[in-house]
């Protein structure tokens, strides 16, 4: 069982929605070289797919997908996010759609389309926000058509949550000094939430709900999902010998700091 929640999700993410977008834009580096990539690799978009973009945010992907040809309906629980998304979208952005629409919440989730309305579905590292699972999962499986696909991004459970801890090491090796850029993991299996920050000078922290695999993959597969793909993107190799931050992801091409997965409804 997750720990008891003091504040609620909703009301900071409405009072630090402003914020994040002004950061994010259009995509940051983690969005542009990671998410967005990967997430286009698995979803697959065809020109005329109908497709959900769930805690949508400022609506950076939503515009991507329209302009990839698809018709969105993009929502997001806080009503600044959709304000900002709305002002950012034009006419030569495609057909797009907002809606404030609370993804935990069974009656305005009811909001969303009738039966086997969507080819597909995104949700773009938000799903680590929601405190459930199960309200919106049990809807998105009506929503999609037979063998619609389900795309979403998360920080890797494994190597990247607030109960993991960056390290950096200076070692000899074979007479050399050589720098090395780690992790220690402290707690895994547990269910957690815990309050964090998902970008550096954040004015306020949210929560973020950890769930390891087994358990993420289970809550899919109770509402009848079926696991289709997996990425782990992860930052190049730095070039240039160093200069950078010891304790950001670039320093760690081998350690994926996302998971991207495809979930499918049977045919």
């Amino acid at each position: 069982m997750l720990p008891t929640v003091t504040s609620d999700p909703k009301e900071i993410w409405t009072r630090i929605a402003p914020w994040w977008d002004n950061v994010l834009g259009e995509g940051n580096e983690f969005q542009l070289q990671l998410i967005m990539p990967a997430t286009d690799r698995l979803l697959a978009v065809r020109p005329g797919d109908r497709i959900l973009d769930l805690a949508c945010g400022n609506g950076n992907y939503s515009r991507r997908l329209a302009r990839a040809g698809a018709n969105v309906l993009a929502v997001d629980v806080a009503e600044p996010f959709i304000q900002a998304a709305r002002r950012r979208t034009t006419q030569t952005d495609g057909q797009i759609e907002y809606r404030t629409v609370d993804l935990t919440d069974d009656t305005t989730l009811n909001q969303l389309g009738s039966s086997e309305e969507f080819d597909a579905a995104v949700c773009s590292m938000a799903l680590m926000d929601l405190p459930t699972l199960d309200p919106l999962l049990n809807r998105l499986i009506t929503l999609l058509k037979p063998g619609g696909r389900f795309v979403f991004s998360i920080p890797h459970p494994c190597f990247n949550s607030p109960r993991v801890r960056m390290t950096a090491e200076l070692i000899n090796q074979d007479g050399k000094p050589e720098q090395l850029y780690g992790l220690t993991v402290f707690s895994y299996l547990d269910e957690q939430a815990d309050l964090s920050f998902g970008m550096l000078n954040q004015p306020e922290p949210h929560y973020l709900y950890h769930r390891p695999l087994s358990l993420l993959i289970r809550t899919f597969a109770k509402h009848g999902f079926l696991l289709d793909a997996l990425e782990e993107p992860s930052f190049p190799t730095p070039s240039g010998g160093g200069g950078k931050n010891a304790f950001s992801w670039k320093m760690r091409p081998n350690i994926p700091p996302a998971l991207v997965t495809r979930m499918l409804k049977p045919q």
